[in-house]
């Protein structure tokens, strides 16, 4: 080989692991970030009921990074002996920003509009809104002393300004999502839950969802994958083969899943269980006093986790929002087509264009519920062992059904699809093993 081929293989590594290094760099930087909130609570700039624990007595400890994008900073860890997970959204710190230009008058003076009109934009003129907003008004008092002061006011309102902490304190009464334990500048800390549902029920294989590269290697990693869709795609159009291939791929993908990401293949009544909680925290979610219905603009497992009594709780609510909050971002989006009106997911959060005004519709396409049955349900019951193929069938069916639900508006409208939908959950359980 020449030697220049040597020259250039050898740039391209070490510029490879210099991506890769700064990449992960840039996703999983905790202790600079908690190095940063503390140096800034020292000199009085942020506050929150858990800087003392963080920043004087020092009991809370990040552990392993789950950070996918450089925006968000996840990581799990241990506060006081408690496993929790520690994130924070960089988003925070320019609506922070935004704050430090007012003055404390001003600041002070804004507080109880600054969160009742959070309120009443994610939920309307509801009628427990203002007992929502003096709850979080009382909450804005990080040391409990009844004297709020301006940091408190900056350190509180950017964070609430995020959906996830928003929502979290918002729904933290549920059994459905994790607790929030409190925060301290721009970092909070949650729950942490023994089980990721995607990490015990995998996820369907797509090939586009594999990441190889880091982020500034894109563009060489969607050649590969090109290539790579094209050969797979030519391998399933042959007759016979295709089957032959699902089945294979099935296979390999159950028995690598279940030797190395978790200690034991999960039975089917654990299946089930998981599946009738997603749905009862559906409901439950969205049943709660604000009349806000929820819907999900990430619906995949990873945003599940589930406790020892199988108990689901939604563990990321980045993408989850009231409809009515989220028909109104719709509408502010200028499209020319379908293709232009969604948040979060496509799949999971598309409306229409309405091309006469060049603006996207409210409707969403596809509601949560539908969603469930449709990507959820048959990945979780997916197992390439015995009765795969009786069991398969009977998931098609109750996703066929579940196509056929009505576009649901009201908390009744959805207390009666779930319970339609559990029904014939529960038939499948309980039938599968004879009729099959």
């Amino acid at each position: 080989m020449a030697r220049w081929k040597y020259v250039v293989i050898t740039a391209t590594v070490l510029l490879y692991v210099m991506l890769s290094t700064f990449d992960m760099y840039l996703k999983c930087n905790m202790s600079s970030l908690i190095s940063s909130v503390c140096s800034a609570y020292d000199a009085g700039q942020v506050t929150g009921p858990l800087c003392p624990d963080l920043c004087e007595q020092n009991i809370i400890h990040p552990g392993k990074c789950f950070s996918t994008v450089t925006e968000k900073m996840v990581y799990d860890g241990e506060w006081g002996g408690i496993q929790v997970f520690l994130k924070m959204n960089m988003d925070w710190f320019n609506h922070f920003g935004e704050k430090q230009e007012v003055t404390d008058n001003d600041i002070l003076s804004s507080f109880q509009y600054y969160v009742s009109s959070r309120v009443e934009s994610l939920f309307g003129d509801c009628s427990e809104c203002d007992k929502l907003t003096s709850r979080l008004m009382q909450l804005g008092d990080s040391n409990s002393d009844g004297v709020i002061t301006a940091t408190e006011v900056r350190t509180f309102v950017s964070l609430l300004n995020l959906i996830e902490p928003m929502m979290l304190i918002t729904l933290n009464d549920s059994k459905h999502t994790v607790d929030f334990y409190g925060y301290c500048g721009g970092l909070y800390i949650v729950e942490k839950v023994p089980f990721i549902a995607s990490q015990v029920f995998g996820e369907k294989w797509q090939l586009k969802d594999l990441s190889l590269f880091p982020d500034a290697l894109e563009p060489l990693e969607e050649t590969a994958r090109n290539i790579a869709v094209k050969i797979a795609n030519a391998a399933f159009s042959i007759p016979y083969i295709s089957t032959i291939l699902s089945d294979t791929v099935a296979f390999i993908k159950y028995l690598i899943f279940t030797t190395f990401f978790q200690s034991h293949a999960p039975s089917e009544s654990e299946k089930f269980r998981f599946l009738y909680s997603v749905l009862d925290a559906t409901l439950d979610l969205s049943s709660n006093p604000y009349n806000g219905m929820l819907h999900s603009c990430d619906m995949h497992l990873g945003n599940y986790g589930f406790t020892n009594n199988s108990v689901v709780k939604v563990i990321d609510f980045d993408q989850t929002y009231p409809v009515a909050f989220l028909s109104a971002l719709l509408q502010q989006i200028h499209c020319s087509s379908d293709d232009d009106c969604w948040k979060g997911t496509k799949e999971d959060c598309q409306s229409s264009c309405d091309t006469a005004t060049g603006a996207c519709t409210s409707a969403i396409q596809r509601q949560d519920l539908i969603n469930i049955c449709v990507a959820h349900i048959p990945t979780v019951l997916q197992h390439p062992g015995q009765n795969s193929t009786c069991l398969k069938k009977a998931v098609g069916r109750l996703v066929g059904f579940c196509r056929t639900l009505p576009v649901i508006e009201s908390i009744q409208q959805l207390r009666e699809a779930i319970h339609a939908v559990k029904g014939r959950l529960k038939y499948i359980e309980s039938s599968c093993s004879q009729i099959c």
